[in-house]
């Protein structure tokens, strides 16, 4: 990969499809994100991790498996400064953003933050990620 390539940010969606290679998805994933650094957009970190230690019978990984597969892929991962998560509360009421976006939401402001584009699967997110301002990076279906 070029050294100066612009890292990409992934959400859950795409990070599992990418490292589950019999996914539905894997290959659209690897084909977009190319020979780019990556990472995992804040909460998608942690979120990815629990899928992963979560999936069943014999797709699931052990939890030293998965911390792995996180460090090694993903070296790239970025997290919001804790002012950033203090201002992200005060925004969700005027976003008009609750339950399950709001984890959506840390997700894109991560990605904001830190002006990197995004690659999600997730077509419930999108409109989140949209009403953030977040760069999506294509991922084909």
């Amino acid at each position: 990969m070029p050294a100066n390539a612009e890292p990409l940010l992934l959400d859950t969606s795409a990070a599992v499809a990418l490292l589950v290679a019999d996914h539905p998805a894997h290959r659209d994933v690897l084909a977009a994100v190319g020979q780019r650094p990556l990472g995992l957009s804040g909460h998608a970190a942690f979120e990815t991790y629990s899928v992963l230690t979560r999936l069943p019978g014999p797709l699931r990984r052990s939890t030293a498996t998965v911390s792995h597969l996180i460090a090694v892929n993903f070296p790239e991962t970025k997290f919001l400064p804790v002012q950033a998560h203090s201002r992200l509360l005060g925004q969700l009421a005027d976003l008009g953003l609750a339950g399950g976006s709001v984890y959506d939401a840390l997700v894109g402001m991560t990605a904001v933050h830190h002006s990197l584009p995004l690659v999600s699967r997730d077509e419930r997110a999108l409109a989140v990620y949209r009403r953030l301002g977040v760069e999506l990076a294509e991922a084909a279906d």
